[in-house]
């Protein structure tokens, strides 16, 4: 049971993780950072970007140009799935099992 919970914080970590650099890749690669993303800032000529490792969404410019890539969001999915299942099996392999009954220092059992 416990190297189950390990694994399953491992996953959840590493999607964190994942969400946390696309949040960082909107404040990065947009002109007027993420309040520009989300139509806040006083930018007259702000692109917006989002999408991190591969860019799917880009909005904005003089010339406006709206740009959705369905296929890099599904890679961007499939990718943060992919190492935070990846993670959270190496967390569930190489995590050490419970103490054994015997072992120094475990709790002696009531009989």
């Amino acid at each position: 049971m416990r190297k189950t919970v390990i694994a399953a914080t491992g996953f959840g970590l590493t999607l964190m993780l994942f969400l946390v650099a696309n949040v960082v890749a909107i404040q990065v690669m947009s002109d007027c950072g993420i309040l520009g993303a989300l139509g806040r800032a006083g930018c007259a000529d702000d692109i917006s970007r989002a999408g991190f490792p591969f860019q799917f969404w880009e909005q904005g410019g003089f010339i406006y140009r709206a740009n959705f890539e369905p296929l890099a969001l599904g890679l961007d999915i499939g990718l943060a799935l992919g190492i935070s299942l990846a993670v959270a099996g190496l967390c569930y392999w190489f995590w050490p099992k419970g103490q054994p009954d015997n072992a120094p220092g475990a709790t002696p059992k009531m009989r």
